[in-house]
């Protein structure tokens, strides 16, 4: 079954029930907004906790603990994967704060 491309149209695209969609920054059912400090430290906590826990994971596997060695390495790349992503927000909060500053008004 081929789909002819020219049969989408804008009208088309028009009929979607606007209603339906959630928009950006609206508050869901049962949540509440946070701003962007507080989403911030509640990921940089959680990094935390993926850190420590391979962290814990790591020391008691060393110690002779029966633990799989593959919880361990799964447990110590997640806290890795975090950390280098929490790392990248970080850099483009920064190069985005020095694109601000190099703007003249």
């Amino acid at each position: 079954m081929r789909i002819d491309p020219t049969a989408l149209t804008l009208q088309s695209l028009g009929d979607i029930n606007r209603s339906t969609l959630p928009s950006i920054g609206a508050k869901t059912t049962g949540q509440e907004s946070k701003s962007f400090g507080q989403v911030l430290s509640d990921s940089l906590a959680e990094v935390n906790k993926s850190q420590m826990h391979a962290a814990d994971l790591n020391t008691r596997f060393a110690a002779g603990d029966k633990l799989d060695v593959h919880e361990v390495m799964i447990a110590s790349q997640e806290a890795g994967v975090m950390l280098s992503m929490a790392v990248q927000v970080r850099n483009k909060v920064v190069d985005g704060f020095q694109e601000i500053m190099r703007t003249s008004m």
